[in-house]
């Protein structure tokens, strides 16, 4: 990881210490970079040395430096920019073929570029460009907006701050509960119970639909007629949502690299 904490001790994370935001798009920066710090205690020395070498192509260092690259890609208009979300209807129904028009949706993404970083006669750029993919979309599958339809475009006021729902759980929620990426990251470590990995992104996908029907929507409106105050403690009571998913996404995303190339 990018500083010393009490998970550090594995030899993953102990090679390392040898050596642009729209509210639609998913966690904010410091959320992205607490899912690849976590993955990034947790990968096995192969995975170390290929990724930090991979990430040399740009001059980086760690994945957090590059965990949101796929948000400036996509503001950018990047040819083949996938779509970061799952969307899956938030009545329950079926969902539609094509539920990403014009894109293809995370999951599709993420069997595509996981076989490119996998592929090791494709060109280092191309593999760094997978990498970077795929540390942002499983970070992105673990924001609950990201996996419904109702992706929380309505304004409320959140702590006298008139915003959309999806930049509460983008970045309000985690900058009210404060400390940098590397803090969060080593306190998830420290205090969660880290389950062994499971599922698949549609699965994840399926985690966020239960949380956006159980505890997101059941506040706020599908439709407000008018604006909606969150609760004064709104930040508090949904901060142990954040973090088992920050968490799930780093293990998730530490497991997928893993098996990728470690």
């Amino acid at each position: 990881m990018r500083h010393c904490c009490s998970r550090a001790t594995t030899a993953a994370a102990l090679l390392f210490l040898a050596a642009m935001p729209n509210s639609a798009w998913g966690w904010g920066k410091t959320g992205h970079a607490v899912v690849a710090d976590i993955a990034e205690a947790h990968l096995t020395p192969k995975a170390v040395l290929e990724i930090r070498r991979l990430l040399a192509v740009e001059g980086a260092h760690h994945m957090a430096d590059i965990a949101s690259w796929a948000d400036q890609a996509k503001a950018d208009q990047l040819p083949g920019s996938p779509s970061h979300t799952i969307r899956l209807p938030i009545d329950g129904s079926p969902a539609p073929e094509h539920p990403c028009p014009g894109h293809f949706c995370a999951d599709d993404a993420l069997t595509r570029y996981s076989a490119d970083l996998a592929d090791t006669s494709l060109p280092d750029a191309q593999r760094e460009v997978a990498l970077k993919y795929i540390v942002h979309l499983i970070g992105d599958l673990h924001q609950p907006l990201h996996g419904t339809n109702a992706t929380g475009q309505m304004q409320v006021i959140f702590r006298g701050k008139h915003m959309t729902l999806h930049a509460v759980w983008d970045d309000g929620i985690i900058d009210t509960h404060g400390g940098s990426a590397e803090k969060i990251a080593c306190d998830l470590m420290k205090t969660k119970h880290l389950m062994p990995p499971q599922g698949v992104p549609i699965d994840w996908a399926r985690e966020d639909l239960y949380i956006d029907q159980h505890d997101i929507y059941t506040e706020v409106p599908l439709n407000p007629t008018t604006l909606v105050t969150l609760p004064a403690n709104y930040a508090t009571v949904k901060w142990p949502i954040v973090e088992l998913r920050l968490t799930e996404g780093g293990l998730r995303l530490a497991d997928v690299l893993n098996r990728l190339i470690g």
